[in-house]
């Protein structure tokens, strides 16, 4: 298996193991605070890593590294706490598709921070997106067979959300050359849960039980390697090769969506959804061209 193979199936399962993740996600937003979610997120994945790195006398997060870490897990408590809201109160599908649209957050905010010029490709992916999310907004999105219905600040934290999510892998791709998979994540969880603490315990947390222990566990668990499967995949692949690999989390959250969840996504949501891959793919040919 060449590397760049070997990238695609590490990029590929990652993303399978994230979207799984965000459906646990969506089920502890029933007991817990969006911040409560984002703290036994990251908390439990530092456990799992720690542990792993144990088990395989694998390479600690070194000190010297503790900066860039500083910033990602900052940016991370930033991301995870808008869509794990989002997600929380609106389809599960619906803020997947809109999370595709972080490559041309990153066109736009190159152009308006970095004065770069866009061309005609630019302009024609900004304006498909666009269209495509406008869509998914103003129709819904799914037909909810359980009768939930989101609210303004759920859609605001699922469009804004991406542009947190674009930054990040932006720094992972660039930050993976200098630190190992395992290490880097561990690092960014531990500094996660901490910024993540205070705000957790602003609100009491719910009472214990089973299934909530066991979802607490099962979330830290998939968080923690889904991330190093994403991490190892980007350090093989180019970032517009993954991000073509991400499309595949539409797929994996109308699926999980509509089984575990009762989220049958409507034709406004498979129409927006085309509208951005479509996007992001004439974005990503620009970039290489």
């Amino acid at each position: 298996m060449t590397p760049r193979t070997s990238g695609l199936v590490l990029s590929a399962a990652g993303i399978a193991l994230m979207c799984c993740m965000d459906a646990v996600a969506k089920a502890l937003g029933a007991e817990l605070t969006a911040f409560q979610v984002v703290f036994v997120r990251f908390l439990g994945a530092a456990i799992w890593l720690a542990l792993w790195i144990a088990l395989t006398r694998g390479v600690w997060p070194r000190l010297s590294d503790l900066g860039r870490q500083l910033i990602r897990g900052a940016l991370l408590v930033a991301t995870a706490t808008m869509f794990f809201y989002a997600v929380a109160n609106l389809p599960l599908a619906v803020v997947a598709a809109l999370g595709m649209t972080a490559p041309l957050y990153v066109t736009l905010i190159g152009a308006v921070v970095l004065k770069e010029k866009l061309d005609a490709r630019a302009w024609a992916a900004l304006l498909l997106g666009s269209c495509g999310a406008a869509i998914i907004i103003l129709g819904g999105g799914a037909i909810l067979l359980s009768g939930m219905e989101g609210d303004l600040l759920a859609w605001a934290a699922a469009l804004l959300a991406p542009v947190s999510y674009a930054t990040i892998l932006a720094l992972l791709k660039h930050h993976s050359s200098k630190e190992e998979p395992a290490a880097m994540t561990l690092g960014q969880s531990v500094v996660a849960a901490l910024v993540a603490l205070p705000l957790a315990l602003a609100q009491s947390f719910p009472g214990i039980s089973p299934i909530l222990v066991g979802q607490t566990v099962l979330v830290g668990f998939l968080g923690a390697a889904g991330f190093v499967l994403v991490i190892s995949g980007l350090r093989l692949v180019p970032v517009s090769v993954f991000a073509v690999v991400d499309y595949t989390g539409l797929i994996w959250a109308a699926a999980l969506g509509l089984v575990f969840f009762a989220e049958l996504p409507g034709l406004a949501f498979w129409a927006g959804a085309v509208l951005i891959v479509g996007a992001c793919v004439i974005n990503s040919r620009r970039r290489l061209a």
